[in-house]
């Protein structure tokens, strides 16, 4: 009797082990199956062709991207290699393609494709400089801002430029050095200011929270919650100095820095910077966000106003966008302008927006640009040209 009882209580669980086992012979079995069928090699050579969305979409209508990693790693060198006159653009359509790859399913499978980014960083770096390389980091820049991915890009014990390096970490036997990858893009490229500029906003992130809006603090309220000591986020000040300098990068320059001020409660000095930005400046995502941040400031100087004033202006830039219409119909709802207000947003949320937000972009450093940094990178693969010696 206690054997009959002993083998009914053990039969379920051989038989959860069973169904166990033949799940994992057919997810492997599917694995080796799909690994089978994936065919890098066509996508890649339907990208070289300027295919770029077809060979994208095909690739990120995998279910499972686990057999595409190791299919990419296998026979991409191969293909690479396998014509030595153009082996250098097709090694830079195999980067390309895995940047786009990476932007249409990075909500799900960033950190599955982020080391084979890294991975292919240092096949690129094998070779000579040339101005795609240039084109890849700052796309692949862009998507480490969409993930704020700040240890990835500069390392665990990141440094500003004017800051003492730190000691670098001991590493156990065997133990890979950790990734830096942005900074293998200014090794590669020192006098690049828009990597420079990456580099402190990456270092900002995880020290850029700010202040809860429509809260209040009485002046002693506020003395007390202020520590006594700089804040350790107004160091990104001191990097952004010579880059306002810069043509290239100083309408940015000058936004970040209103940002940093903005994160300790100084708004007046955010808005000084904010001001400075759009004379500096014809890109249209760098106007809104100056507009929209000087009326987040003007609102915390409580001069509503010159704030209603400046989101009107950002509006202008990009009509539509949500951050500066929620901002403005909020402060008329306050005034009891409410007919205007609801009209406001229904001008919005009752359409698909045209265009892309800035405002709900600015905390993910380049990735903003990131469109635009697409369109550099295929025409450096469809243009290849080396950089001179």
């Amino acid at each position: 009797m206690n054997v009959m009882r002993a083998g009914r209580v053990q039969c379920p669980m051989h038989r959860l082990i069973a169904v166990g086992l033949l799940g994992s012979l057919l997810i492997w079995s599917t694995a080796l199956a799909q690994t089978a069928t994936i065919d890098v090699t066509g996508l890649l050579e339907t990208y070289l062709r300027g295919d770029f969305d077809g060979a994208v979409a095909k690739a990120a209508a995998l279910s499972d991207l686990g057999p595409f990693r190791l299919r990419f790693v296998q026979d991409s060198p191969v293909w690479i290699n396998a014509d030595t006159a153009r082996s250098e653009q097709r090694a830079a359509a195999a980067a390309a393609f895995l940047l786009e790859l990476t932007a249409v399913r990075q909500e799900t499978d960033w950190g599955r494709l982020q080391d084979l980014i890294e991975w292919t960083c240092v096949q690129l770096r094998s070779r000579h400089p040339t101005e795609f390389e240039r084109a890849w980091h700052a796309a692949s820049h862009a998507l480490a801002g969409r993930a704020r991915a700040r240890t990835w890009l500069l390392g665990p014990s990141a440094r500003l430029p004017h800051q003492k390096p730190a000691s670098p970490p001991r590493l156990k036997n065997g133990e890979p050095p950790p990734v830096v990858h942005l900074m293998h893009a200014l090794e590669r490229y020192p006098d690049d200011s828009h990597f420079q500029l990456s580099r402190i906003v990456a270092w900002t992130w995880g020290r850029d929270g700010e202040p809860i809006r429509n809260v209040r603090r009485s002046e002693d309220q506020e003395q007390t919650r202020r520590p006594a000591h700089r804040p350790p986020q107004m160091e990104a000040i001191v990097a952004l100095e010579p880059l306002k300098a810069i043509p290239a990068v100083a309408a940015e320059a000058w936004l970040r820095e209103g940002l940093v001020h903005f994160t300790v409660g100084d708004y007046a000095s955010a808005l000084r910077a904010f001001e400075a930005t759009p004379p500096l400046t014809s890109e249209p995502a760098l106007r809104y966000l100056a507009h929209f941040n000087a009326g987040r400031a003007l609102e915390r100087l409580s001069r509503i106003d010159d704030a209603m004033r400046e989101y009107r202006r950002a509006l202008e830039i990009v009509p539509g966008a949500e951050s500066a219409t929620v901002m403005l119909a909020s402060l008329q709802f306050a005034r009891d302008e409410r007919d205007d207000a609801v009209a406001l947003i229904d001008g919005v949320f009752n359409r698909r927006p045209d265009a892309t937000d800035p405002g709900r972009l600015s905390g993910y450093g380049s990735f903003l640009r990131w469109p635009a940094l697409r369109t550099a990178m295929r025409n450096a693969v469809s243009s290849y040209t080396p950089i001179p010696k």
